[in-house]
C-alpha cells in the first residue's frame, strides 16, 4: 500500500511540474512581444481630425469631419501591441471613417476573436464594418467576418490570409502584401488562393516586408524593405480607402 500510495504521488508531482512548467513558458512567450515605437505613440494624441479614446479593451480613433457610416476593426498581428498600428488607423480615420484597434489578451488574436462584438454593439451610429487584420490578426479578421457575415461587409488582409475557407462569402475582400515579406510569402497566398472571398483584389506593394504595415521595429524572420516604412504605410491607406469608398457599390 505504501508503495502505491508513493507512486501516485511521484505521478502527480510529475503532473503538477508539467503544468507549471507549460504555465512558465506560455507566460515567458507572451511577454516577449513588440512594442509600439515613438511614433505610433504619438499617433494616439487625437487632433483636429479625430478622437481618441484608449482604454483597456480597444483603442477608436473617431473622425471629426466627412464621418461615414462605415467602420472600421483592426485586429494586431500576432505579439504585436495594439498601439503599434496607431499611425496607419489614425490616417483612416482623418479621411473619416471610425477606426477601431482591439486589444488582444496576450497579444494574440486567438484569444480575442470574437471581441468585434463588443465594439459592434456600442456603436449602432455605424452601418456598415470592415474588419482589418495584420498578419494572425487577418486569420482571425477573416474568421469573425465568415462566421458573422450579416455584420460584415469587407476584409482587408495584410499579409495575411484566411485559415478557414472563406470562398463560399459574398463579403468584398482586398489582400495586401509586400513583395519582400519573408513571413507572409507570394507562396502563402498562392497556396491558399482558393480559401479567399471570391470577390477579392489582390495588391502587391513593391520593396514592401511585414512589419512595416505596423510601427513596432524590425520583426524577426522578415527581410528589409527597399521602401520606408511611411511610403508602405501610404501605398496601404491608398488602397484601403479605395476599398472603403467602393465597399457598397
Amino acid at each position: 500500500m505504501k508503495l502505491l500510495n508513493s507512486k501516485k504521488k511521484v505521478i502527480f508531482l510529475s503532473f503538477l511540474a508539467l503544468i507549471l512548467l507549460i504555465a512558465a513558458s506560455f507566460i515567458y512567450y507572451v511577454s516577449d512581444y513588440y512594442k509600439a515605437d515613438y511614433t505610433a505613440q504619438a499617433a494616439l494624441k487625437s487632433t483636429d481630425l479625430y478622437t481618441v479614446s484608449n482604454n483597456a479593451d480597444f483603442i477608436t480613433f473617431t473622425p471629426k469631419i466627412n464621418t461615414s457610416t462605415t467602420g472600421v476593426i483592426f485586429y494586431p498581428g500576432g505579439k504585436v501591441e495594439a498601439e503599434a498600428y496607431s499611425v496607419l488607423a489614425s490616417k483612416i480615420a482623418s479621411n473619416g471613417y471610425t477606426t477601431i484597434i482591439v486589444k488582444m489578451p496576450f497579444n494574440l488574436a486567438f484569444f480575442g476573436s470574437n471581441k468585434a462584438d463588443g465594439i459592434i454593439a456600442q456603436h449602432s451610429e455605424i452601418k456598415n464594418w470592415v474588419m482589418i487584420g495584420h498578419s494572425l490578426g487577418g486569420v482571425f479578421a477573416s474568421d469573425y467576418a465568415v462566421n458573422n457575415q450579416d455584420k460584415i461587409d469587407g476584409i482587408i488582409y495584410l499579409a495575411a490570409y484566411p485559415s478557414a475557407d472563406a470562398s463560399n462569402t459574398t463579403i468584398k475582400a482586398l489582400s495586401i502584401r509586400g513583395s519582400l515579406d519573408g513571413l507572409t510569402t507570394s507562396s502563402d497566398i498562392s497556396d491558399n488562393i482558393n480559401r479567399f472571398p471570391q470577390n477579392t483584389t489582390f495588391i502587391t506593394i513593391e520593396g514592401g516586408n511585414h512589419y512595416n504595415f505596423g510601427n513596432y521595429g524590425a520583426q524577426e524572420g522578415d527581410n528589409n524593405s527597399t521602401i520606408t516604412r511611411e511610403k508602405q504605410q501610404n501605398e496601404t491607406l491608398k488602397y484601403v480607402l479605395e476599398f472603403l469608398e467602393n465597399l457598397l457599390n
